[in-house]
C-alpha cells in the first residue's frame, strides 16, 4: 500500500474516532457516560424542533422612575444633615408588600416640616441648581403639608430612565439564562414588554428553575429593625400585639379577625451583648392555609390573576374564583385591608395602626426543614419585622458574592464582599446598632435578620437562605450568587402570560424534518450507487463523513440546532452531489 494512503487512512480512522466522541454525549443515553470522558458539550435542539416556553414578561417603569425619587431623596437627607437643616424629605418609597407605603404621585418628592422658614428659599434654589433638568415643579397635594417644596422627576427624564430600564433589564435577562446554561435563548423587547422564549421541556423542573430567576429583581437593601429605643419594643409593635392578643401557653389570639386569618402574635427575646439587658421584638406570624376558610375566599377572577392565584393565560371561564392566600397576604389583609375588594384593615379603623412614612413592615419566609415531621404538618410560615423605611445599605455596595457554608451550622450561606465604600458604610452602621437586628431584603423578602453583637469591620457579611432541606437551600444559594452576579433588574417583573410552543407545531416541524431527510439521504445512495456503482459508494461515504464532521464540530461548540439548520445540512448534501456528479462525469 503507498505509504502517503496508508496514514491517509489513519488520519481518516481517527477523525471518525474524535467525531464519534465528540457527538457521543449528544446521542441518547449519554447521561450513562462516565465522569472522565473527555467531551461534555452537545448539540441542543432550537424552539423550533423541540418546543418550549414562550413568555412574555412586563416591566413595573413607574417604579423605576420612583427609585430614581427615592434617590434624591436619601441625597437630599443626607445633605440636610451635614449642613444641620432641620427639615424632612418624602418621596414613594415603595414598601415591602402592601405597606401602607404613603399615597405620593409618581417620581414626586416633597421637603416639608421646614423649622427655619427663612431657609425655604435657599433650599429650593440650591435644589433647582443640584437637579437641573433633572426635576420638574408639581403642585402640592395636601398630604405634603404646609409650606413644602414640591418637585417631581421631569417628564423627559422620565422616559430616559424608562427606555434605560427597559434595555438594562433585556441584558441583565440574557445574562442570567447564560448563567443557567439554556441553549439558543431568544430574549426581546416589544414595547413595554419582554418576550422570552426558552427551548426545552416545558415541564422539566430546571425551566422553571430558570424562569424563576428570570423575574427576581435581586433588588438587595440592609435596613434596620426598630424595637424601640430601649430594646422594650417599638410602640407600634407593642399596640399590635396587644390588639391581636395572646392567651394561655399557646398564645392564642383574642381578637375575632386575627383568628380567623390564623395570625397570632408573638415575642422574641434575647440579651444585649454590652449591656446584658434584655431586648424584645414583637411580631405577627401566619402559617400558609392557617385561615379559617381553608378553600380559600371567592375572588374576582381579575384580582386572583394579580395576586398569583390564577395565571393570566389559563382558562378560567368564571367570574369569580376561589384563592387561598399565603400567610404573609393574610396579614397584610389584616393589617392594610383590600380597597379593591372593599375589605377595611386595622389601618383603616384605627388611627394609631396605619404605620408611619418612615417606617414598614417586612415579611421573611421560613421553610419547614422536612426532617421535622410537625413543622411539614404546620407548613410555611411568616413573621413580620418591623423596619426603619431607611436603606442603609444596597447591593451596589458589593463587589463579589460566592457560595459557601456556615462554620457553625453547616449550612449553605451565601458570602457578601463589600467594595471600599460599603465596606466602610456598613462597619459603621453595625458598631451603630450593637445589640439590634440588621434586615437583609432581598427581592421585598427578609432574607435573615442577625442580631449584631458587635460592629463588622472586614469588608464582608453573609446570607443566611430561608430553610427547607439541604438541597434546596442549595439551590438557592446557586440562583442567589447567579441574580447578584448577574446585577438586578431596574424594575420588578411580572409574568403576563406563558405558553407552551409545541408540542403540535414542533412535533409536526420535526417529524416532516426527519421525513425529508431519510427520504432525501436514500435517493441520493440510490442515485449515487446506480450510475457510478463502486464510486459510488466512496462518494456516499464522503457524504456522510462530512455530515458527521458537520455535527461533531457544532458539538465541539455546543451549538444549537435548529429548523434552517437541518435545511442547510440537506443543501450542503445536494452540493457535494453535484461536484461528485462533475468529478466521476468526467
Amino acid at each position: 500500500m503507498d505509504r502517503s494512503l496508508k496514514w491517509r487512512t489513519v488520519a481518516l480512522l481517527v477523525g471518525l474516532l474524535l467525531c464519534a466522541g465528540l457527538l457521543a454525549p449528544t446521542w441518547p443515553g449519554s447521561a450513562s457516560l462516565p465522569s472522565w470522558f473527555p467531551f461534555k458539550k452537545k448539540i441542543s435542539l432550537g424552539l423550533d424542533l423541540q418546543g418550549g416556553m414562550h413568555i412574555v414578561y412586563g416591566i413595573d417603569l413607574d417604579r423605576a422612575v420612583d427609585d430614581k425619587a427615592s434617590d434624591i431623596k436619601r441625597d437630599l437627607e443626607a445633605r440636610f444633615t451635614d449642613d444641620k437643616i432641620d427639615a424632612k424629605v418624602r418621596a414613594p418609597a415603595p414598601a415591602i408588600g402592601q405597606n401602607g407605603a404613603p399615597d405620593i404621585p409618581l417620581g414626586a418628592v416633597a421637603v416639608y416640616d421646614i423649622k427655619d422658614d427663612k431657609k425655604r428659599p435657599e433650599i429650593e434654589s440650591q435644589v433647582r441648581a443640584d437637579y437641573g433638568d433633572t426635576i420638574q415643579d408639581r403642585p402640592c397635594a395636601p398630604s405634603d403639608g404646609a409650606n413644602a417644596i414640591c418637585f417631581r422627576v421631569s417628564t423627559k427624564f422620565a422616559s430616559d430612565i424608562e427606555r434605560s430600564a427597559l434595555s438594562t433589564a433585556v441584558t441583565t435577562i440574557r445574562d442570567r439564562i447564560n448563567e443557567k446554561g439554556v441553549a439558543d435563548p431568544s430574549v426581546v423587547e416589544k414595547g413595554e414588554t419582554i418576550i422570552v422564549e426558552l427551548p426545552g421541556d416545558p415541564d422539566d423542573p430546571a425551566m422553571q428553575e430558570t424562569r424563576d430567576i428570570i423575574a427576581r429583581t435581586a433588588k438587595l437593601e440592609f435596613k434596620v429593625v426598630d424595637n424601640g429605643p430601649n430594646g422594650q419594643g417599638s410602640e407600634y409593635m407593642r399596640q399590635l400585639y396587644k390588639q391581636v392578643g395572646a392567651s394561655g401557653k399557646t398564645e392564642e389570639p383574642t381578637d375575632p379577625r386575627a383568628k380567623e386569618l390564623g395570625i397570632k402574635a408573638r415575642n422574641e427575646v434575647w440579651r444585649h451583648e454590652e449591656s446584658s439587658g434584655r431586648e424584645y421584638d414583637y411580631y405577627l406570624e401566619a402559617y400558609d392555609g392557617a385561615a379559617f376558610d381553608k378553600q380559600g375566599a371567592l375572588v374576582p377572577l381579575a384580582w386572583a390573576r394579580k395576586h398569583g392565584c390564577v395565571k393570566t393565560n389559563e382558562d378560567a371561564r368564571e367570574p369569580q374564583v376561589r384563592c387561598q392566600l399565603n400567610g404573609r397576604q393574610e396579614i397584610e389583609r389584616y393589617l392594610f385591608g383590600d380597597k379593591e375588594l372593599g375589605i377595611k384593615g386595622l389601618a383603616d379603623t384605627d388611627p394609631k395602626f396605619k404605620i408611619p412614612d418612615d417606617h414598614q413592615m417586612g415579611f421573611e419566609q421560613l421553610i419547614p426543614d422536612p426532617t421535622d415531621p410537625e413543622g411539614v404538618k404546620r407548613g410555611t410560615r411568616w413573621r413580620t419585622y418591623y423596619l426603619d423605611r431607611a436603606v442603609r445599605l444596597t447591593g451596589s455596595a458589593i463587589s463579589n458574592a460566592v457560595g459557601s457554608q456556615d462554620q457553625n451550622t453547616g449550612q449553605p450561606v451565601v458570602l457578601l464582599d463589600f467594595n471600599r465604600f460599603g465596606s466602610r458604610v456598613f462597619g459603621e452602621l453595625t458598631s451603630q446598632i450593637v445589640g439590634k437586628k440588621l434586615a437583609t431584603i432581598l427581592d421585598d423578602k427578609v432574607k435573615s435578620a442577625p442580631t449584631i453583637q458587635t460592629a463588622i469591620r472586614g469588608g464582608r457579611a453573609q446570607i443566611t437562605l430561608g430553610g427547607g432541606d439541604v438541597r434546596h437551600q442549595e439551590r438557592e444559594r446557586e440562583d442567589l450568587v447567579n441574580v447578584l452576579k448577574t446585577g438586578s433588574l431596574p424594575a420588578p417583573l411580572r409574568e403576563e402570560t406563558a405558553q407552551k410552543v409545541g408540542p403540535t407545531l414542533g412535533r409536526d416541524a420535526i417529524d416532516k424534518t426527519k421525513l425529508s431527510f431519510i427520504i432525501g439521504i436514500i435517493l441520493v445512495i440510490l442515485i449515487m450507487v446506480g450510475i457510478y456503482r463502486w464510486s459510488g459508494w466512496i462518494a456516499v461515504f464522503a457524504v456522510v463523513f462530512h455530515i458527521v464532521m458537520t455535527l461533531a464540530v457544532m458539538a465541539a461548540f455546543g451549538a444549537t440546532l435548529t429548523l434552517p439548520g437541518v435545511a442547510a445540512i440537506v443543501l450542503s448534501i445536494g452540493m457535494e452531489v453535484d461536484g461528485n456528479i462533475l468529478i466521476y462525469g468526467r
